[in-house]
C-alpha cells in the first residue's frame, strides 16, 4: 500500500539518550529498593520548620525524607518517592521515617511542650492492615507524645474507601494524633474529605500561594478555604 511503501522509504534515526536516562532510572531505583530492604542504607531526613505568621516563631518542624549513595549520589525525593509510593516496600520505608523522626524530635519535644512534628502518610502504609499497630509501637518505643505529633495525609492516601479511612483518623485522633490534609485543593476529592474525615489542619496547595499578592482569584480561594477551615475548626 502506498503507506507501507512511504513507511519503508523513511530514514529512521535512533537516539538512546532518553533510552539511557529511563535504564539508569530503574538502576537507580532496584539500589533504592535494596537500600530499604537493607535496614533503609543511604536514608535519612531533613527537617523544614513550621513558622507561625504573626510572630515568626517556629512552632514546629515537617521531616522530609532524603537518600544519597555512592556512586549514584544524591537522588531528588521529587524522583525516588512517587516511585518509591507505589511499592509494598515503602510500608517498611515509612515506619523507619516515623521511628527516625520522633527520636530525632524528642529532644525537641522535651524542651519545647508545644513542638509539633509533621510526617506524611503514603498510601502503602494506610492501606497496610498493621500499620495502626506498628504506629503505637512506635510511639511507645520512642516515648514520644502523640499530641505533639501530626501525620500528613498525601494525595494518594485519599484514594482509601472513605469509611477505611475515617476509621484509620479516627483511630489515630483517639490516639491524640492530630491529622492534616495535605495539598488542600488538587487531587481526589478533598472537600468530599473535608466533609467526611475529622481533619485538625489544611495546607494549601502551593499553586494557590504563589503570586497570592498578585492574583486576585488566588486571594480569593485562599480566603475562603480560611473561612471554612475556622468554621470547621
Amino acid at each position: 500500500t502506498p503507506v507501507a511503501e512511504n513507511l519503508m522509504n523513511m530514514h529512521v534515526i535512533f537516539e538512546d539518550d532518553k533510552y539511557l536516562d529511563n535504564y539508569k532510572m530503574l538502576e537507580c531505583m532496584g539500589t533504592i529498593r535494596s537500600c530499604v530492604i537493607n535496614g533503609c542504607d543511604g536514608f535519612y531526613l531533613c527537617y523544614q520548620p513550621i513558622v507561625r505568621s504573626d510572630d515568626e516563631a517556629v512552632i514546629g518542624a515537617e521531616a522530609l525524607l532524603r537518600w544519597r549513595k555512592e556512586p549514584i549520589g544524591e537522588v531528588p525525593p521529587g524522583i525516588f518517592v512517587p516511585l518509591l509510593e507505589n511499592d509494598p516496600c515503602f510500608f517498611e520505608l515509612g515506619n523507619w521515617i516515623l521511628k527516625t523522626a520522633m527520636t530525632e524530635a524528642k529532644p525537641l519535644v522535651d524542651k519545647y511542650a508545644d513542638f509539633i512534628l509533621n510526617i506524611n502518610l503514603a498510601y502503602p502504609q494506610l492501606s497496610n492492615s498493621e500499620f495502626l499497630e506498628r504506629l503505637q509501637g512506635i510511639l511507645t518505643e520512642t516515648g514520644f507524645p502523640p499530641q505533639n505529633l501530626c501525620l500528613e495525609l498525601t494525595e494518594r492516601c485519599r484514594q482509601l474507601e472513605t469509611k477505611e479511612l475515617q476509621a484509620d483518623v479516627n483511630r489515630m485522633k483517639e490516639m491524640g494524633i492530630k491529622v492534616a490534609l495535605d495539598d488542600f485543593g488538587t487531587g481526589f476529592s478533598s472537600l468530599n474529605i473535608l466533609c467526611t474525615i475529622p481533619i485538625d489542619t489544611l495546607k494549601i496547595d502551593r499553586q494557590f500561594i504563589m503570586d497570592i499578592q498578585k492574583s486576585l482569584p488566588n486571594q480569593a480561594v485562599v480566603q475562603a478555604v480560611s473561612e471554612c477551615a475556622k468554621t470547621l475548626n
